[in-house]
């Protein structure tokens, strides 16, 4: 049904959720895999310094931040389904939308949270402006917090301790 899914990640916990959602739902379909991340220079240079303007060294350490994202991300599902990897700059929305019309995507899996901004009152921005704006259909996966519990013994606690 679906050929080539796209999956944006941005290193939360959320997105690696969907990455890993993508990833075991490509390999049932047979689909290409691709996984983008979006490096977004104006946004970093008004959070870390309040000004519109960074210097290329600044600009060169957040695309190679980037590109280690994408690659760990790739690590990580590489034992479930291959994929391939695309650092994009500029506007996050804008950009997963206009990658995934460009390279024929027919669905986006997304985290419905991510690492920026203030939390939304039900998604994302970026998770809503990828819905409100894709050609193609949008998987979203919500975050499922991780519960760890100490095993289960089926021994019996010594009487009159």
């Amino acid at each position: 049904m679906f050929r080539h899914i796209l999956v944006p990640v941005d290193g939360s916990d959320c997105s690696l959720q969907a990455l890993d959602t993508a990833a075991a739902f490509a390999k049932e379909q047979g689909a290409v895999l691709s996984i983008c991340t979006v490096v977004d220079p104006a946004k970093a240079a008004a959070m870390a310094f309040g000004e519109a303007a960074m210097t290329s060294a600044a600009l060169d350490a957040l695309d190679e931040e980037g590109k280690m994202l994408v690659e760990d991300a790739a690590a990580r599902i590489r034992p479930i389904w291959p994929a391939d990897t695309t650092v994009l700059d500029g506007a996050p929305v804008e950009n997963i939308v206009e990658h995934a019309k460009a390279s024929g995507v027919d669905l986006i899996v997304i985290g419905s949270h991510g690492r920026s901004g203030l939390p939304r009152l039900l998604l994302g921005s970026v998770a809503e402006g990828v819905i409100r704006n894709a050609a193609s259909p949008v998987l979203v996966v919500r975050q499922i917090p991780v519960t760890i519990r100490a095993p289960q013994t089926s021994a019996k606690a010594p009487a009159g301790g």
